[in-house]
């Protein structure tokens, strides 16, 4: 039995949101603020019981509901219409009223899972359905009576939505259904909903927000607070459990006496207050417990044992405290669910781990995902079903994970906001991994060998080259700065390859700029580089030519206009073009293009200090290695500038290095670049 999806309504940022649930691991992954957490907190409050639901967790468009539900009222006199035609308005009323809702969906193994729990959830008779879902509803009671109560209300300043966050909970409780996903059907459940959900599936959570501490201070005890959990829902049963126990009460038997012995002075003396007054002072006796967990919890001092030393638990990293606290909260999970009484024993197990690389370095989260899918599949050996539903902002949990041999990335749920509205898209259904199998094959490669940053970008630039990426942040400082706003994952994937994301950038929707090189060859000299202005050169760019624009020749390059540079909103490609009318000249590679829209600034002279202090004048080309030789005077080649490839790295160092004094001299952005950066800087 497990988990199939879960849908959500109205809680937050999760206006309608479904998420379908692996076997084994799922992973929620996306940018920030696109309601990860609030999944895992919906769960929570609606099937534990110590949660609550507040007015604040309503979605933002229920806030134009209420709103308009008001208006609605007010523009009828109730006073007037027939019964007939109130009734119909009290049930339009009731029925547009929000409501924050949970449904879970379940599948089971007709001849292998016990069925006595769920049983009361099943709404069909269908022998090849093998489904059950549970809806849980935070509604109305009385939905007239809200808006009457708001509309009577003492103090008439008080607006609606203040009026619902104080007064919600008056007319609003959770109400929990079996319901028929592929029908009308649908049946209270209206005694002890939560405890009967927790027969199915018991909800486990390590939350982002855990209390680490490496200070001297050593107050948070994380080594003793894992253990203690762990020690807790061990079996009790076991010999060296019960040994313990034992140990424990004749400790204290011991200490009683000993107690007695030294507190025995002041226990008399307190014995004789209040004598020959109308005070008494009740006799005072002593025992002494042990309570286990509480041993082990603040009586036994935790060490890392470093090479002969043992160092208090404080002087460990955040990274090893968080790690083991983690592994010792899933095992305690494990063991409660294994030993429960059969009377509170669930039909499996699921755990939501929120952000469990905090404070870890890649290679721990890396050991960190790989020991939690061992210890899944150990307990599934031994009978325990588990699943785990992990929120991460690490590429390296999703390299690990979400990026399987066999699964290849259908573990990841990919969160993200498309025009104010938040869109999942379930890599189950990439359909790319079965119409291009080696496009597929190669992402799996890329994003392996490779961060998986893409996932957690607000925006994308693809670039070909080291000389792009390294100069790439100068750049966006030049002609794009809001950029910087914005979390930016540039990948460097040359331009052979660049054209095999494409399917990938549009399933997530991500807005992302393709920066590549005109590369212009001719056809008739064994597809030789050459130079742009060549007649009939081709391009030999696998992205220009299979992908966007989808033009071989330059000169079709050359005349594409820019609204076919786009492939719909989300991802347009930029490549050389020509500076301005006076400028017409069109570079083959980005350092040809830098050079050629800035040949003024090549040409400059500033003023500097040299070694003794005086002040003389300096050419801005002999701080380039490339350039010193150059007559910018004279008959100049910008295709011959052109580094070669040992040198591209040493013009972009050059690039980035330079300083000219006193003297604001600064170089420009190639327009290609520039117009590309400013497309990507605009938030439609």
């Amino acid at each position: 039995m497990r988990i199939k999806q879960l849908q959500v309504k109205n809680f937050r940022l999760l206006e309608n949101l479904s998420v379908n649930i692996e076997d084994d691991i799922t992973l929620i992954v996306g940018k920030n603020n696109t309601g990860k957490t609030s999944l895992f907190e919906v769960i929570n409050i609606f099937t534990k019981s110590s949660q609550e639901i507040s007015f604040e967790d309503f979605s933002l468009s229920t806030i134009l509901k209420f709103k308009r539900i008001i208006d609605f009222i007010n523009r009828i006199d109730f006073k007037q219409i027939s019964e007939k035609r109130k009734d119909l308005f009290e049930k339009i009323i009731q029925n547009q009223t929000p409501k924050v809702q949970l449904y879970i969906e379940f599948e089971y193994d007709i001849e292998n899972d016990s069925l006595i729990n769920l049983s009361e959830f099943i709404t069909d008779l269908d022998e090849k359905r093998n489904d059950a879902t549970i809806l849980v509803s935070f509604e109305s009671l009385n939905s007239l009576g809200i808006y009457s109560s708001f509309l009577n209300r003492e103090n008439k300043e008080v607006d609606l939505i203040s009026w619902l966050k104080e007064n919600v909970k008056k007319y609003y409780q959770l109400n929990c259904y079996a319901i028929d996903r592929d029908s009308d059907f649908k049946k209270e459940i209206e005694i002890n909903f939560k405890s009967k959900i927790e027969k199915i599936v018991s909800f486990e959570d390590v939350k982002a927000s855990r209390t680490l501490d490496d200070t001297k201070s050593d107050k948070n005890k994380t080594l003793a607070t894992g253990f203690s959990h762990y020690y807790r829902e061990r079996d009790k049963t076991k010999e060296d459990v019960k040994r313990l126990e034992e140990t424990l009460k004749q400790v204290s038997v011991d200490l009683k006496n000993e107690y007695e012995k030294v507190l025995n002075d002041v226990i008399v003396d307190l014995n004789h207050f209040g004598a020959s007054t109308p005070i008494t002072i009740p006799q005072i006796e002593i025992d002494s417990e042990f309570n286990s967990e509480a041993v082990i919890k603040n009586n036994i001092k935790y060490y890392y044992r470093h090479d002969d030393i043992n160092l208090p638990e404080s002087y460990n990293g955040l990274g090893y405290s968080n790690l083991i606290f983690m592994v010792l909260e899933l095992t305690s999970f494990i063991e409660r669910f294994k030993n429960s009484s059969e009377e509170k024993k669930s039909e499996f197990l699921t755990i939501l781990i929120e952000e469990p690389e905090a404070h870890m370095h890649p290679q721990m989260q890396q050991v960190f995902i790989k020991q939690i899918t061992k210890k899944i599949n150990d307990a599934k050996l031994n009978g325990i079903n588990i699943q785990l539903i992990i929120t991460t902002h690490s590429s390296h949990i999703i390299a690990e994970a979400g990026i399987d041999l066999k699964k290849g990335f259908d573990r990841i749920r990919y969160f993200n906001k498309i025009n104010g509205n938040l869109e999942v898209n379930d890599f189950n259904n990439f359909k790319h991994k079965k119409s291009d199998t080696e496009t597929f094959r190669f992402l799996k490669q890329y994003l392996n060998l490779h961060k998986c940053d893409i996932f957690f970008a607000d925006k994308v630039i693809m670039v070909e080259g080291i000389t792009e990426k390294m100069l790439l942040p100068m750049m966006i400082n030049k002609v794009a700065p809001d950029l910087n706003k914005n979390y930016i994952s540039i990948l460097e994937v040359g331009g052979a390859y660049t054209h095999k994301f494409k399917e990938l950038l549009n399933f997530i929707k991500v807005k992302t700029l393709v920066i590549t090189d005109i590369d212009s060859v001719q056809l008739e000299n064994n597809r030789k580089a050459c130079r742009v202005a060549t007649p009939d050169s081709v391009t030999s760019n696998a992205t220009l030519k299979n992908w966007l624009p989808k033009k071989t020749t330059i000169a079709d390059l050359i005349s594409t206009e820019v609204k076919d540079k786009f492939e719909g909103k989300f991802i347009r490609v930029c490549y050389q073009i020509s500076e301005n009318t006076e400028n017409l000249y069109i570079a083959r590679s980005l350092e040809e293009a830098i050079i050629n829209r800035n040949l003024v600034f090549f040409k400059g002279k500033f003023k500097d200090l040299n070694a003794e202090n005086l002040e003389v004048e300096v050419e801005v080309k002999s701080k380039f290695e490339l350039l010193k030789k150059i007559d910018f005077d004279g008959s100049l080649d910008l295709y011959e500038l052109s580094p070669k490839k040992e040198e591209k790295s040493q013009f972009a160092f050059d690039l980035m290095t330079f300083k000219a004094g006193i003297e604001d001299l600064s170089w420009n952005v190639p327009k290609y670049i520039e117009e590309g950066l400013e497309w990507l800087a605009k938030d439609e």
